[in-house]
């Protein structure tokens, strides 16, 4: 981390039991000047218990009456251009998303939001680190994010615990988990669309996180009117600029000792192969209008025409 105490850190606003498992997971990797952020983190997120208790309670009936229909999932590696692809398509009203109201106050939406609200928007303000993008409160943000302050079996973590990379990346790949892990999976990311869903007034969900890329076959079974779109790009480039992502990242958020480039080099291009062996594979039964492809080259010089086909062929 590039301060020893954040107060934006996503631990801050992490489920209780869930932060309890990552500490308990990579106690021993974890550096003893980041303890307060640790100490800090902890004493936020059993503070927050009550209300997050309060707020499942609250939603309980509504977002068990709510369905997830047809979303539209944004498939594609790290920086592939998913970002640009995602923030053109949530100008489309007919789409719900996760936005940064959701992503950092998901398990407390209704009674403490208003309170984080400041936060989040100076926050957004400083741009993310690996690019300086400058979010506002009404673009869509990945849903991994908020995913794993509630499921703990998320990939997001490797960002704060960078020498468990390799495994955090395996969760990706929910089709190999063993059934009783897959369906506990199943059943926290269905509750968390559903109640993404329910906060957007029941409109189907644009989603976009580079990890679904690897689970394809589990997101159309789960929800058989889901719809894909998947950008790429020059693999080169690709895994240039996925280095420099996490460079920037675990930077910003590690609570451990960065492994050295060469390694993390290794890691991110055997994670690349693993994803794209599986959807290569995963998408051999997929009907024609449930996917389409695009080339992040060729979309970057005239996106228009390429969304116009994409609308098409997907029939949205």
């Amino acid at each position: 981390m590039d301060k020893l105490i954040s107060l934006a850190h996503p631990l801050i606003i992490t489920k209780f039991p869930v932060f309890l498992k990552y500490i308990t997971e990579n106690r021993r990797d974890i550096c003893k000047k980041y303890y307060p952020q640790i100490l800090l983190s902890g004493i936020s997120s059993l503070l927050l218990t009550p209300f997050v208790c309060a707020e499942s309670l609250l939603c309980r009936k509504a977002v068990k009456n709510t369905s997830v229909k047809s979303p539209l999932f944004v498939l594609g590696h790290w920086r592939c251009g998913t970002t640009l692809l995602y923030f053109l398509l949530a100008q489309d009203k007919q789409f719900g998303f996760v936005d940064p109201m959701m992503t950092f106050t998901m398990n407390f939406y209704h009674l403490l939001g208003w309170l984080f609200k400041p936060t989040i928007v100076a926050h957004l303000h400083e741009g993310r680190p690996m690019d300086n993008i400058k979010y506002s409160m009404s673009l869509p943000i990945e849903e991994y994010i908020a995913f794993s302050t509630m499921e703990s079996d998320s990939v997001y973590p490797l960002n704060f615990f960078p020498q468990a990379f390799l495994r955090y990346n395996k969760n990706a790949f929910v089709g190999q988990f063993p059934e009783g892990k897959r369906e506990n999976w199943k059943k926290s990311y269905d509750y968390f669309l559903r109640k993404v869903t329910y906060l957007n007034g029941g409109k189907p969900l644009l989603l976009k996180s580079p990890d679904n890329t690897a689970r394809v076959r589990f997101l159309k079974e789960t929800y058989p009117d889901a719809k894909f779109v998947n950008i790429y790009r020059d693999p080169y480039t690709v895994i240039r600029s996925t280095m420099h992502l996490y460079d920037k990242m675990m930077s910003h958020w590690s609570l451990e000792e960065i492994p050295p480039v060469e390694t993390m080099e290794d890691w991110i291009i055997e994670t690349f192969k693993m994803m794209y062996e599986a959807y290569f594979k995963e998408i051999q039964d997929l009907p024609s209008n449930s996917l389409f492809e695009i080339k992040f080259e060729e979309f970057e010089k005239d996106p228009l025409p390429i969304l116009k086909n994409m609308y098409e062929t997907l029939e949205l």
